[in-house]
């Protein structure tokens, strides 16, 4: 099924408000019934130079998040959706940040004012402790300009019964609200806080990603920093202002990492 973005605009906007110009404009929504991750079909269409498709799944059979690891969901209740869209090259580092802080602030809205709603480093929500939503990032890029294939999976109308699989701490929206949620309000949601952000001036963006921030006080796994020495563990000391985190080596030295060079301990 394909759904004219335009169409959920007319829709969703009188509650949630307009998605901004610039970047989603002559979008189209591919709904899916079934797929093997909607991160490799956004992949297929960039390099088919088709970049105004978003994906969305009920259910995927190899969904992915970081380091390999798959997204389990059960079919057809939560948002599983992949957002492709263009960048100045220069912009690129930045959206580790906008894009968290486009989906902090989503499920921000339909929670209750009491919930305790954090981003974990790099770009987990938690929900009262819990995980309710991760994301993942795919980049294809130039001199000039790079395109973005953002992977996002939230937990929305997941039960306590579906989430007795996964071994870490999980949430939904269904069990902190005590009541469905509509997955398409919530796609609508994300895509118009997707494109405020993008539209918005970064430090702003930052300011307010940093104030939601919460940085595991654990030791992390560096993967693959120094020639010759494949990982070790390192604490985590804070987040520099381009969003990256700082560490401390076991011996003593200040690092800055990207998400792809650490993954937390247990």
């Amino acid at each position: 099924m394909e759904i004219l973005l335009d169409k959920l605009k007319e829709k969703h906007s009188p509650v949630f408000g307009e998605i901004e110009p610039n970047h989603f404009d002559n979008y189209s929504i591919i709904w899916i019934n079934e797929v093997q991750s909607t991160m490799d079909i956004v992949d297929t269409n960039i390099k088919r130079n088709i970049l105004n498709k978003i994906v969305v799944a009920n259910f995927q059979n190899n969904g992915q998040g970081r380091f390999g690891r798959s997204w389990i969901s059960p079919k057809g209740k939560n948002l599983l959706v992949s957002i492709p869209f263009k960048i100045q090259h220069e912009l690129l580092k930045e959206i580790p940040v906008i894009s968290s802080l486009a989906v902090f602030k989503t499920l921000r809205y339909f929670l209750k004012d009491n919930d305790q709603i954090n981003i974990k480093w790099p770009n987990d929500i938690l929900i009262n402790g819990k995980k309710i939503s991760g994301i993942i990032l795919h980049t294809k890029t130039n001199y000039k300009e790079s395109i973005v294939n953002l992977g996002v999976g939230i937990n929305v109308n997941t039960t306590l019964k579906d989430l007795k699989s996964i071994e870490l701490p999980a949430t939904s929206l269904k069990i902190e609200n005590k009541s469905s949620t509509d997955i398409e309000s919530v796609l609508y949601k994300l895509i118009k806080d997707l494109s405020h952000n993008l539209n918005k001036p970064y430090y702003k963006c930052f300011r307010e990603w940093k104030d939601n921030l919460i940085i595991p006080d654990k030791d992390l796994i560096v993967k693959d920093v120094f020639q010759g020495k494949k990982e070790m563990k390192c604490k985590p000391l804070g987040v520099n202002n381009d969003g990256l985190l700082v560490v401390q080596t076991p011996e003593g030295v200040p690092m800055s990492l990207t998400a792809e060079e650490v993954s937390f301990q247990g």
